[in-house]
């Protein structure tokens, strides 16, 4: 008979939750001065979502991961808010857009150019038949 496999499932309820002994390191502040080598952002990332146990240097470089994470963000929103100014490429709905906005402002144009001419021959017939007018009078 096969052995089982005895794998850990995932679940929420052990994403946050915090062993005795890292509980001692935080209450003690210890694993702040640890030299332990610093964990791959792989290692981070499951440890953040509960996949892998936490271990001190997660705990030692979480505050600044946290720090560099908002520092990030808040840059990014301030570039968002005012532009880089640095040039980037237009997407298919902004091209589409752009183009259907020229498009409107040829037909404005052409519109206006017949209406100029419709209201000049117009002016020019009834120029003309006032003059007519007037000669038969």
């Amino acid at each position: 008979m096969a052995k089982k496999t005895t794998k850990k499932k995932f679940s929420f309820s052990n994403v946050f939750k915090v062993t005795k002994s890292q509980k001692q390191d935080i209450a003690t502040g210890k694993f702040s001065g640890s030299k332990a080598p610093k964990n791959s952002a792989k290692d981070d990332f499951l440890m953040d979502i509960g996949v892998k146990e936490r271990n001190q240097a997660y705990f030692r470089d979480l505050e600044d991961r946290t720090n560099r994470s908002q520092q990030a963000m808040k840059e990014m929103q301030e570039r968002i808010n005012k532009g880089d100014g640095r040039p980037r490429g237009e997407t298919a709905a902004e091209r589409a857009a752009r183009l259907k906005k020229e498009a409107l402002e040829k037909r404005k144009a052409e519109g206006k150019e017949r209406r100029k001419k419709f209201y000049k021959q117009k002016d020019e017939r009834l120029a003309k038949l006032k003059a007519k007018l007037l000669n038969l009078a």
